[in-house]
C-alpha cells in the first residue's frame, strides 16, 4: 500500500495536482511529516530506495514456513488431532518447538480456520 502512495507522491507532485507537501497529505490520507520523510528518502537515494518494501519489527514465527505445511499437512488427514493439546504436543515432539496453548489455537482455530477431528454424540432419534 504505502509502495502506491509514495508513487502517487510523486505523480501529484510533478503534475501539479498538489503544490506543497501538505496538499499531498491531504490527498493521501497521510500526515505531512510521511511526505517529508518519502521526500528526502528520495532525494538521498533514489526511486529504489523510495519504492523499497519495509517490513515492520516483530517477533519471528514460532515455526518456520516448512514446519507450518507439515503441521497444515496433519491437520488435513482424516485422523488429525483431538484437541489443541494434542497439537500441542505434536509440534513440541515432531519440532522441538514448545509453544503456548493460546498460540497454537490462535495458529490452527483463528489463522487456519481448521476442524479438530473430534467425534459428536448424535441424537437417538437422528438416525
Amino acid at each position: 500500500m504505502h509502495e502506491k502512495q509514495r508513487l502517487s507522491m510523486l505523480y501529484l507532485l510533478r503534475r501539479g495536482h498538489a503544490k506543497n507537501r501538505k496538499q499531498v497529505a491531504e490527498l493521501l490520507g497521510v500526515h505531512r511529516t510521511t511526505i517529508g520523510h518519502w521526500l528526502s528518502s528520495y532525494e538521498t537515494d533514489g526511486l529504489e530506495k523510495l519504492l523499497e518494501r519495509r517490513y515492520p519489527p516483530g517477533r519471528m514465527p514460532a515455526l518456520t514456513q516448512e514446519q507450518r505445511d507439515t503441521l497444515r499437512a496433519e491437520l488435513q488427514k482424516p485422523q488429525g488431532f483431538r484437541s489443541y493439546t494434542e497439537t500441542k504436543q505434536y509440534i513440541a515432539d515432531t519440532f522441538g518447538v514448545d509453544m503456548k496453548y493460546k498460540a497454537v489455537y490462535a495458529l490452527v482455530h483463528d489463522k487456519w480456520k481448521a476442524k479438530l477431528k473430534v467425534p459428536r454424540k448424535s441424537h437417538i432419534k437422528k438416525r
